[in-house]
């Protein structure tokens, strides 16, 4: 018996499935910038916990130990952090579904609005431009005593902290670029979709007035017709007993729509 073909396999939809390509490459940036910021924090903990240990003389009291306690303590540490990872790695999938409901819309919904295109640019534009204004404006309404008292606390920070805290400093940068830019993303995307929600909402109101003014013009007399044209147009209707050819192109489009 000849046999038959073969069938695909069913797939079950991931919730991944209804972002677009650039919406997973943008929200997996963010979640990889959260993990690079944890493990310098991490990493910037272990270093002030080291330094503080080896200034005490844990590092002389660290070698004194027996070799299996020194494995024990070195291998606990590596298979915390292994954990660690373990735990970014199965968080992964649930994580990214989170950013993406949080940063983006999904398919079907920004499907509905491809014709405003351009509209949603040019508001990306201007909700770009207005975070420019008032980042400026909170810069130039700080006072010159908080830049100079930022300017000592830098200066004592070079002086001062060791490799540990600067690790840490480092870490928490990162994890302010990410929070600035996930923030920033979230308000454009949702702003523009704000703003398109309520020009589609009077979009939707002019044409329910027009199909009202055109269901008016279909039921009105002639005398009407004539004097709603000469109020629009501020042109006469009739011209020596005639109808002029711009009113009887006016009343076809009016009344054949």
């Amino acid at each position: 018996m000849p046999r038959g073909a073969r069938k695909a396999l069913d797939r079950l939809p991931e919730p991944l499935d209804a972002y677009s390509t650039w919406d997973i490459r943008i929200a997996k940036v963010i979640y990889y910038g959260l993990i690079l910021a944890t493990i310098v924090v991490v990493l910037g903990i272990w270093a002030v916990i080291l330094t503080v240990l080896f200034a005490g003389g844990a590092l002389a009291f660290f070698l004194d130990l027996h070799l299996g306690f020194q494995i024990g303590i070195i291998a606990g540490a590596v298979t915390g952090h292994l954990f660690l990872l373990v735990l970014f790695y199965t968080l992964f999938r649930g994580g990214m579904v989170k950013l993406c409901k949080a940063l983006f819309k999904d398919r079907r919904l920004a499907k509905k609005w491809e014709d405003y295109s351009s509209l949603r640019l040019l508001i990306g534009v201007a909700l770009f431009g207005l975070y420019i204004t008032i980042l400026a404006l909170l810069i130039g309404l700080l006072p010159a005593t908080f830049w100079n008292a930022l300017w000592t606390l830098w200066l004592n920070m070079a002086a001062s902290w060791g490799l540990g805290l600067w690790i840490l400093w480092v870490g928490a940068m990162i994890f302010l670029i990410v929070g600035i830019i996930f923030i920033g993303l979230v308000l454009w995307n949702h702003g523009v979709f704000w703003v398109l929600k309520h020009v589609k909402s009077i979009e939707d109101e002019m044409e329910v007035d027009e199909r009202i003014k055109r269901e008016a013009l279909k039921e009105a007399d002639e005398r009407t017709l004539q004097s709603i044209y000469k109020k629009e147009t501020g042109q006469k209707a009739i011209h020596r007993g005639k109808e002029t050819k711009g009113y009887i192109e006016w009343k076809k489009n009016q009344l054949l729509k």
